[in-house]
């Protein structure tokens, strides 16, 4: 038998005359039948969730009621089978103990016989309709249980949605923070710097015109002192130099790079700085894609993630410079984060005593370092940082099982390389008789770059405002020097624009120590060089400029 609607009616008569009469009746009316010949096979049919059953008397007498009762209890909870009866109607025939107890436990209709063939005909029209509502429950119950668990997946799927999400979320928010955190130390740090490099800028100039004022022949003790002035202002620029990096707010000398060739000559660099004892190997992809990016920068940050490495192996070591074409995202390289486009990933690995997770997440922080007092600055990796951020790539710290590594992402340039060209001093003695306008906010440093150049012969005027250049006559100005930051309506960059626009053939020189939007100097047909400089340098970049003009 089945377990569905189509379940045959069970009857258990053992007199052959009532099992055939109650079978006929049945089956005309359109139901099936099931006899049983014993009591085993009426518990086995009862058992198979038959449509109802139907027993006489002499059924009951060679059933256990306990056997009955516990099989009527067995069931489902939905299910409450008929059991329709057939008794004498003579009571003494009839155990009325047992049917009262039979009762209690089941769904049972005792019927007297003899039975009129219609009563007996509408009873068990009763228990099927009755059975068929119990049968459409059962249905119904399982339906909802398939939904239960539909919905129950559906629950968990858009949870496990909604954890993802959180997490996203929480992850983009603590990513912000972080940027937000570094954008204010950058900030912080940058204008630190720009005040520091005026005052870098008023010492080495004071120290080159006092080399000037001692002649040829100069006390050695004084040398000496003025040789220990430039070794602090050199240190001193380079700090705010490392400074400026991690604040962005320096200007790039961007060209397009064949890093292949380039990094073969930084590997050399970092060779002679770490020494003997540690092995520098590269890997390198032949086919490596040029970037635009400042090399001088790309120099220092590579050489002082290398001098990092140094210190993490102190007896000897491994270091790899290894380069490659990334394009993102990229699932082996997680670091990258929300870069998507073709990069060109710069990694130094070296397998040295290697970071704690504190270490590696605040090691880009400025002035963050683990050496003892007086060993390190903590500005090299945030240099590192910075460059790669202004570049419009990103840096990463990976821990690796043995060792570190510090990568570097850059994006690809779509055109060719350009040839590095050697920076040749240009005579100084060109700067003789040239007119130039100093403008320059800060007294003492606009004093000290005008001593430097009227000592090469130039002859200067000074302005301290943008805004009283623009009133001044410049018909006989050969070169505009300008500082950036200044105060007014105008500055560096706003000058430059208005000559640009009023005084186009009149060369413009740029010098700053600090530019809080170095994208604002793109379009700008201006020279630049930054603050503290050297007097060659400044006279080199002044006529550099006065001699790209005059081909203009």
């Amino acid at each position: 038998m089945g377990n569905d609607r189509a379940s045959a009616v069970v009857v258990f008569a053992p007199v052959q005359r009532d099992a055939a009469t109650l079978g006929r009746l049945i089956e005309d009316d359109a139901m099936q039948v099931h006899c049983c010949a014993d009591a085993q096979a009426f518990y086995a049919a009862l058992g198979d969730t038959p449509l109802f059953a139907v027993m006489t008397e002499e059924a009951m007498a060679r059933c256990s009621l306990d056997d009955l009762s516990g099989i009527l209890r067995t069931q489902p909870s939905w299910s409450d089978m008929p059991l329709l009866v057939l008794a004498d109607a003579e009571p003494r025939r009839i155990d009325s103990n047992r049917f009262v107890h039979l009762s209690e436990i089941g769904n049972v209709t005792l019927l007297t016989r003899p039975v009129a063939r219609l009563a007996l005909l509408m009873a068990l029209r009763s228990a099927r309709r009755a059975r068929l509502l119990q049968f459409a429950v059962r249905d119904q119950l399982r339906e909802l249980a398939a939904h239960a668990d539909v919905l129950e997946a559906t629950v968990a799927e858009r949870t496990r949605e909604l954890q993802a999400e959180v997490a996203e979320r929480r992850r983009v928010e603590q990513n912000l923070a972080e940027a937000r955190r570094l954008e204010s130390l950058g900030q912080l740090t940058g204008g630190i710097a720009h005040d520091f490099n005026n005052i870098l800028q008023v010492v080495t100039g004071s120290e080159t015109l006092l080399r000037l004022l001692l002649g040829a022949d100069p006390d050695p003790k004084m040398l000496r002192a003025l040789q220990s002035i430039r070794r602090a202002a050199d240190q001193g620029a380079s700090l705010t130099q490392q400074l400026l990096a991690y604040a962005r707010r320096q200007p790039l000398a961007n060209i397009v790079l064949d890093l292949r060739k380039h990094l073969h000559t930084v590997s050399e660099m970092i060779l002679h700085m770490l020494g003997a004892d540690v092995q520098v190997r590269l890997q390198i992809t032949p086919s490596l894609w040029p970037v635009l990016i400042d090399p001088s920068q790309l120099d220092a940050a590579l050489l002082n993630i290398a001098g990092n490495a140094r210190d993490a192996m102190p007896q000897e070591g491994r270091l790899v410079l290894a380069a490659r074409n990334r394009v993102l995202p990229d699932a082996a390289l997680p670091e990258a984060g929300q870069l998507a486009g073709e990069f060109v990933e710069v990694c130094v690995t070296d397998n040295g005593h290697g970071m704690s997770a504190e270490t590696a997440q605040n090691a880009f922080e400025p002035f963050f370092t683990t050496k003892p007092f007086g060993k390190g600055t903590g500005l090299g990796l945030s240099q590192v940082y910075g460059f790669a951020i202004q570049s419009k790539g990103l840096a990463f710290i990976r821990r690796e099982d043995t060792g570190t590594t510090v990568g570097i992402l850059l994006p690809r340039c779509a055109s060719a390389p350009q040839a590095e060209t050697d920076r040749k001093r240009l005579p100084a003695r060109e700067v003789e008789g040239m007119r130039v306008l100093c403008v320059e906010d800060d007294p003492d440093v606009a004093e000290v770059t005008a001593m430097m150049l009227q000592s090469l012969g130039a002859d200067v005027t000074l302005a301290d405002s943008a805004d009283a250049a623009v009133r001044l006559d410049l018909t006989h100005i050969d070169v505009v020097l300008s500082d950036v930051m200044m105060p007014g309506e105008l500055d560096g960059i706003g000058l430059a624009r208005w000559l640009a626009a009023q005084h186009p053939r009149l060369p413009v020189v740029l010098t700053s120590g600090y530019v809080l939007d170095p994208e604002r100097l793109q379009g700008l047909k201006v020279q630049f060089v930054r603050k503290p400089c050297a007097i060659g340098a400044l006279a080199d970049t002044l006529v550099k400029a006065v001699k790209q003009a005059a081909k203009a």
